[in-house]
């Protein structure tokens, strides 16, 4: 059955994000495996030379650490590859719930068909506009540390006070290096929904995500801190109960195995809840700026009707 698109509240969209999740589990799930599985497989291939330089850390091979090291950052870029198209196929198929229409896993990747490199354009370019304001942030801090400390105005020195200096310090620099992130990645979480439904390229997609995400950006925030703890939280906890699982087997591969698996049930479980809410606030922002129900309304009413059942014959 079609839902009636109308503005929510903050606790109304979270509240919706769950309802969703739960009449369509396994649909959510399933898009939002790729990107996990993708990592996954990764983590599995390269199992044994991990286990084996865990075991011989004082006979690493330079080369051979260091290879493993781009190994691993590629398998990170696949994960996130895969984390952004499944947040695209995620939009598609929230808007066929909502309007009551079918939809399988698979038939929420084929609708992606074309916007492909589109949507890894957008996701890379969040992520460099993010890691671009965490730099500029991190730089801000650095010369404002250094101008204290010349001025004699932070203690650099081993007491108590300049200890305490150097922690506050670097507290505040993790804190206003991961907001400036945040704050840029919030601007633009709506760009993916909007190259996917839409139908509009890098650079429109990020001004029309800006554009609509506009007032409503604290709220964006709060979604993906509330769904981004819960995740971590059943992270740990599938993680924790792998590890001690792991430590009553004596093979190394082994208990590796059981914490990758571990990773990938919390990455998949959890995976959706953040792209569902971040769907469910592009359609929202398009209700309430662009009186997107009635564009959808007129949409209905313009395509052809279904063909009409033979009229009976009329007796004589």
């Amino acid at each position: 059955m079609a839902e009636i698109l109308r503005p929510m509240s903050t606790g109304e969209l979270m509240d919706r994000t769950l309802v969703l999740y739960r009449r369509n589990f396994k649909l959510f799930v399933g898009i939002a495996s790729l990107g996990p599985a993708t990592y996954l497989v990764f983590q599995l291939l390269t199992v044994s030379s991990t286990s084996v330089r865990a075991g011989s850390a004082d006979r690493v091979n330079p080369f051979s650490a260091a290879s493993l090291g781009f190994g691993v950052l590629a398998g990170f870029l696949i994960m996130l590859a895969g984390m952004a198209m499944a947040h695209a196929a995620t939009v598609k198929a929230v808007a066929a719930v909502h309007l009551g229409l079918p939809i399988k896993i698979v038939e929420a990747y084929k609708a992606l068909k074309g916007r492909i490199w589109r949507v890894l354009g957008v996701f890379f370019c969040m992520g460099l506009l993010a890691m671009l304001a965490a730099l500029v942030a991190g730089l801000f801090i650095v010369v404002v540390s250094i101008t204290l400390s010349a001025l004699g105005i932070t203690s650099t020195s081993r007491s108590p006070a300049g200890t305490m200096s150097a922690m506050l310090v670097g507290f505040a620099t993790v804190l206003i290096v991961g907001l400036s992130a945040m704050i840029v990645w919030v601007r633009y979480a709506l760009a993916i929904a909007c190259c996917v439904v839409e139908d509009v390229g890098v650079v429109t997609s990020l001004k029309r995500s800006a554009s609509l995400s506009k007032g409503s950006r604290f709220r964006v925030f709060i979604i993906y801190i509330v769904f981004v703890i819960l995740a971590a939280v059943a992270g740990a906890a599938l993680g924790g109960l792998a590890g001690a699982a792991g430590a009553l087997i004596p093979n190394i591969p082994a208990r590796l195995i059981l914490v990758y698996i571990a990773g990938f049930i919390a990455g998949a479980l959890t995976g959706p809840l953040a792209t569902i809410g971040i769907a469910l606030v592009y359609y929202d922002e398009r209700v309430r700026k662009e009186a997107f129900d009635l564009q959808l309304m007129m949409a209905s009413l313009d395509s052809p009707a279904p063909p009409a059942a033979a009229a009976a014959p009329v007796q004589p």
